[in-house]
């Protein structure tokens, strides 16, 4: 078997394991399920009202969600920890609801940006082909460390939260507790939305390949535009399973971005190019095997008042599916026909 399928039998094999669901372990309030808010276009303008907390009681400004790794509790039983952790109230005192009704009023930004994306992507290598390419040396390596450094950040800020959630709520809690009571507010939902915000600033990427005269392949081109549209899309609708996507991406990002900084400025790029590249198919095995353990609760409604929005749900599916082909393929003909030529070189050298 190539070492792409073998990765991606690995990785999806110990999703279904850990996420097969259990049949009603959650129970939510009936406010969990936003489905009604979805569903009426009068409402989409407006600002859906919090749903309740799993005691019981209305969120707050002390318990703006379930849980908050600098909750109260935490701040008293652990007060240096916490100030030095979590340093700023204005972070821990974010509410995603205003941002999530702001995005929502500009749905059309992410297909704007997209649009125009894809004609300057045109019109610059059409401009630059017949000129000479720009070095900016010093200006992509300072812009792969700053997005290596953000998402570093980023994964801190993110990780933990989910980690804490599993622990806490086990697996089916991650996958149909609403997003605002999940994750979306305090420093986790902080990072969250300038996770979504970051999509827009990441397209400078190709800014920096074109004045390059690098090619831009299909792969590149349409990973940024679709992740843009994608996370636009799943904040819009307050997607449960995005705090999955923003850990993952901001994890993998992390190490992606920092490689490019060590090739822009060593003599020679580091050899650790396949684990990135393994890293993020092992991503796409990953973000299809939850992917499918929320539609099949929401199916067969194993989880009363499961929060999901099956349109989203199927685009995340058509998404992350395809990332798979394609970077499995990059990897195939990046690694492993490369590799077998070497050998054929070598082969072919000593017969001679």
């Amino acid at each position: 078997m190539p070492l792409a399928g073998r990765i991606s039998s690995i990785a999806l094999a110990a999703v279904f394991v850990w996420a097969t669901p259990t049949c009603g372990r959650a129970a939510f309030p009936k406010t969990n399920d936003r489905s009604v808010y979805r569903d009426d276009q009068t409402m989409f303008h407006q600002m859906w009202p919090e749903p309740k907390l799993l005691d019981g009681k209305d969120s707050s400004d002390d318990y703006p969600t379930d849980m908050l790794l600098h909750s109260v509790e935490l701040k008293q039983k652990y007060p240096v920890l916490m100030s030095l952790l979590y340093p700023f109230e204005w972070e821990k005192n974010f509410k995603g609801n205003p941002v999530c009704v702001s995005c929502r009023s500009r749905w059309w930004l992410s297909y704007a940006a997209s649009t125009l994306y894809l004609l300057g992507l045109w019109m610059g290598t059409s401009v630059m082909k017949d000129r000479e390419p720009f070095a900016l040396k010093s200006t992509l390596a300072s812009w792969n460390l700053f997005l290596a450094v953000f998402s570093l950040i980023g994964a801190i800020r993110t990780a933990p939260h989910l980690f804490a959630m599993l622990t806490d709520f086990g697996f089916e809690y991650t996958v149909c507790r609403a997003a605002l009571a999940g994750y979306g507010n305090g420093a986790v939902g902080f990072w969250v939305a300038l996770f979504i915000f970051s999509k827009f600033f990441e397209l400078f990427d190709t800014v920096l390949l074109v004045v390059r005269k690098r090619n831009v392949g299909f792969l590149h081109w349409y990973h940024h535009c679709s992740v843009l549209l994608y996370c636009w899309h799943a904040y819009v609708w307050e997607m449960p399973t995005g705090i999955y996507f923003v850990v993952m991406n901001y994890m993998v990002h992390a190490l992606m971005y920092f490689y490019y900084f060590l090739a822009a400025v060593c003599a020679k790029p580091p050899k650790w190019a396949l684990m990135v590249t393994i890293m993020q198919l092992s991503q796409m095995a990953i973000g299809i095997g939850i992917t499918l353990s929320h539609v099949y609760i929401l199916a067969h409604r194993t989880v009363p008042n499961c929060d999901g929005h099956l349109p989203n749900l199927t685009a995340a599916l058509g998404m992350y599916a395809s990332y798979f082909i394609l970077f499995a393929q990059f990897l195939s003909k990046r690694y492993c026909q490369k590799r077998n030529g070497d050998m054929r070189e070598k082969v072919a050298e000593k017969m001679q």
